[in-house]
């Protein structure tokens, strides 16, 4: 079931975040959500920018979350989007669906286009996004350093 992530969820989308944050390069951040910083990540999100999550029964396995691309007013319609799977549940269509109603969510909420910044070697993630309509834009090279190697970062967009 997807739903919008509730606070009662905070500490499961932590423990999956904080695992891509210091074990993988899922993601350029490098530190661990405590308790406060991540009940502030959530409280940031609101209708334009919703935080989903993937759910059976009480265990959330898939979160995923719309963000403000810049700050500034002229990008307001622009969304970047974030999506994860809990371990063990990786390949089972969990990230399509969240994908899928990230995309919904952006739409009905006035964005013209979605944006996902994704690690080059993260084959799995670029895939997910591609067979979402997300097309290569552009190319970062070695703009990120984690875990003793640089990274290079390939931006996607879709237009809605």
């Amino acid at each position: 079931m997807i739903r919008l992530a509730l606070d009662a969820d905070n500490a499961q989308i932590a423990a999956i975040w904080n695992l891509e944050a210091v074990g993988t390069t899922a993601t350029t951040e490098t530190e661990p959500r405590s308790a406060d910083a991540q009940r502030a990540w959530l409280a940031a999100h609101n209708a334009a920018y919703p935080a989903l999550v993937a759910a059976v029964g009480e265990e959330v396995v898939a979160f995923g979350a719309l963000a403000p691309y810049r700050p500034k007013p002229s990008y307001a319609r622009t969304a970047e989007d974030s999506v994860y799977v809990k371990e063990g549940w990786r390949g089972k269509g969990l990230g399509g669906l969240i994908l899928e109603a990230l995309v919904d969510r952006a739409r009905c909420c006035g964005h013209h286009s979605m944006i996902a910044r994704v690690i080059a070697d993260n084959e799995a993630s670029l895939h997910l996004h591609e067979r979402h309509g997300f097309a290569r834009v552009g190319h970062e090279r070695q703009v990120a350093f984690k875990l003793g190697r640089w990274l290079d970062v390939l931006t996607l967009q879709r237009m809605l």
